[in-house]
């Protein structure tokens, strides 16, 4: 191709400029430390966000002996819950909190107890509730799966 057959082809240059750019951004320089480097301070907003705090299923099967359990929200399907859930858990699908957020009657500083079969859900449905203003959410370890090899109370409707 010459010059001049080039020139006149303006997606030969804009693919010619976007692969540039691809590699430069491949190259590019990262805020990596190195092996061995001293960390400098970090500022407030630089810090990672922490989740909730984990709950064992142990400390919560205790609790709830105790009558003493928090809020337990289980975020599975309906039918998930009805195959077996933590006894007394609140059970609202992950994927239908923000519409049901008036069903959770606790304070949003109240401690909840969040759970799904292994986690993914969980994650999610607190999120939502963090940004609804929910602060004081526990992750349940190891969720219902690791709740039910346990052997800790599963509860049917």
């Amino acid at each position: 191709m010459t010059r001049q057959t080039m020139s006149r082809r303006p997606n030969f240059w804009l693919i010619t400029s976007l692969l540039a750019l691809a590699l430069a951004a491949c190259t590019a320089p990262t805020d990596d430390p190195k092996p061995g480097a001293v960390p400098t301070s970090v500022t407030a907003e630089e810090k990672p966000v922490a989740g909730p705090k984990k709950i064992t299923a142990e400390e919560l099967n205790e609790r709830i002996q105790q009558s003493q359990a928090p809020l337990i929200l289980d975020v599975r399907t309906e039918e998930e819950y009805e195959l077996g859930h933590i006894p007394g858990a609140l059970n609202i699908p992950y994927n239908e909190l923000s519409s049901r957020l008036r069903e959770i009657e606790v304070a949003k500083t109240e401690e909840i107890v969040v759970y799904c079969f292994a986690g993914k859900r969980a994650k999610i449905a607190e999120t939502t509730l963090d940004n609804y203003g929910y602060v004081n959410l526990r992750d349940l370890d190891g969720h219902f799966k690791y709740w039910r090899r346990g052997g800790h109370p599963v509860e049917k409707p």
